[in-house]
């Protein structure tokens, strides 16, 4: 299949992407024609140190010369958007659950750096209750890889995984058997919009109660990589890590963390931690942080 090519040489316009991504109706996914190899880049990308003051203001985190960990995911995410609404992607994003991230970032990216981003889509995998589908996006220094992720989302359907499921499985975390309380903290009711005018993920889900039920929620939801941001600064496995060496974060998305409320850290050995919403007994997030 002839890739599909998008190229950028300055941030990729995000709001008419997200309406179309949403709203417009998509062919959907059938297994015997598979994903578009959807392949995109952006060039020269630098830093918006406005935004980016944002994002730790409003996350509270720590200010430093280098990028947080996930910010090139948010960096990135309106070109994944474009990549999302294009017309020859069959799958709503309203279909979609983001379920799952590997992130490496092999070497620390300073805020002052010139940056190259390019993403794929295209592998996916048949599994009993549907189907995952992926993105793999590079963040390139001078020359080298210094970040990588592969984004995974997951679509329900009966689409021949439950008799014919594909032979590869992403990967998983072992359970939290033994965990310390780590604290807790507070997602204020307007984390949402807040987020949102940083990233531009603008799904209604994050910014109406109303629409946030219409998906079968209780009520509107923070933004995940918000929250997962906040739990690795708070953990103590991220304080030992040495960031001048290879360091790698997977997170597993569980379940919602509702805006307007309290959410608890748990933590394990090996750099494993849990976030929990609530009164829930189930973990919202799954995460780990080690050495690559």
């Amino acid at each position: 299949m002839t890739p599909i090519q998008l190229t950028f040489s300055q941030k990729p316009a995000n709001g008419g992407a997200m309406f179309k991504a949403l709203v417009l109706p998509r062919a959907g996914f059938s297994a015997k024609v598979g994903l578009p190899n959807i392949q995109a880049s952006w060039t020269g990308a630098t830093v918006d140190t406005a935004a980016l003051q944002e994002y730790l203001t409003v996350l509270d985190l720590k200010t430093d010369t280098v990028l947080p960990v996930l910010y090139p995911h948010v960096m990135a995410g309106s070109m994944h958007m474009n990549m999302l609404s294009h017309k020859a992607f069959p799958i709503r994003l309203l279909g979609a659950v983001h379920l799952k991230n590997r992130i490496v970032q092999h070497s620390a990216i300073s805020i002052e750096e010139t940056m190259d981003f390019h993403s794929e889509i295209g592998a996916y995998r048949l599994v009993e209750k549907g189907v995952e589908f992926d993105f793999s996006t590079r963040v390139v220094v001078a020359g080298q890889t210094a970040w990588e992720e592969v984004s995974t989302y997951f679509m329900a359907g009966k689409f021949g995984g439950r008799e014919n499921p594909s032979s590869e499985t992403s990967f998983d975390l072992s359970k939290l058997e033994s965990a310390n309380d780590q604290g807790q903290w507070h997602v204020p009711a307007n984390r949402g919009k807040q987020y949102a005018k940083i990233t531009g993920d603008y799904n209604p889900i994050h910014m109406s109660s109303l629409a946030a039920k219409l998906f079968g929620f209780k009520r509107d939801i923070a933004h995940g990589f918000g929250v997962l941001a906040q739990g690795i600064q708070r953990s103590s496995a991220w304080a030992g890590v040495d960031t001048d060496k290879s360091l790698q974060v997977d997170v597993i998305f569980k379940g919602p963390v509702f805006l307007d409320s309290q959410v608890s850290l748990k933590e394990g050995d090996n750099g494993r931690f849990d976030i929990y919403c609530g009164s829930n007994p189930k973990p919202s997030i799954c995460a780990q942080v080690s050495e690559a």
